[in-house]
């Protein structure tokens, strides 16, 4: 009865196709659910796989998913949203929760170990909002946007430059096995992710 939730957002500006911003994020939501789904894996948590709608309006599909589930916030244990770009994954924003750091630490350190990371991860401390985790953290459940490689995401996105052609296939490719295991770990831990007290 406890969740571990993935997400990322399937709407973008009407410039371009889209690709970065979030079509690649997509798409490793998309993997990472097909990665499950191929290994018949089944976990002590319930995973969710969530495009959420709205997003470049003002977070408005993962408000609403939120307001829709609210009763089942203290039963997240803990939401992963990938959404800058095509990068690869290195580290996360950690929201101000300086209580999960250890356990981001230990699963950064088994991904440097597996060769997904160039180098060991990299947690910014404070919080980064406008994409879809933010909806969750401001209900209290730990969520997390990934810190990437910015691969000219501030040059495509929301730019009639982000098109396919901009999408690192290799970096998707590393995007979903570091989701995969982020979200099969959180959901065969012992406990939930920490929260603040």
């Amino acid at each position: 009865n406890e969740i571990v939730l993935l997400g990322a957002h399937l709407d973008s500006w009407d410039l371009a196709q889209g690709s970065t911003d979030n079509g690649t994020g997509s798409s490793i939501v998309l993997e990472t659910a097909r990665i499950f789904q191929t290994l018949n894996l089944k976990p002590k948590r319930t995973i969710r796989f969530v495009l959420f709608s709205g997003e470049e309006q003002g977070l408005f599909g993962s408000a609403a998913y939120v307001e829709a589930h609210k009763a089942e916030m203290p039963r997240f244990s803990v939401v992963f949203v990938h959404d800058t770009g095509t990068g690869r994954v290195k580290g996360a924003w950690l929201q101000g929760r300086s209580e999960v750091l250890p356990v981001l630490e230990g699963e950064f350190d088994n991904l440097l170990a597996l060769g997904l990371l160039n180098e060991k991860g990299k947690f910014f401390p404070g919080k980064m909002n406008g994409t879809d985790h933010a909806s969750f953290d401001d209900a209290g459940v730990p969520a997390f946007a990934f810190n990437q490689d910015s691969a000219e995401y501030s040059l495509t996105h929301h730019s009639q430059s982000d098109t396919f052609d901009k999408v690192r296939p290799d970096d998707l490719k590393q995007g979903a096995c570091v989701m995969s295991i982020l979200a099969y770990n959180a959901a065969t831990r012992d406990e939930a992710y920490p929260r603040k007290k």
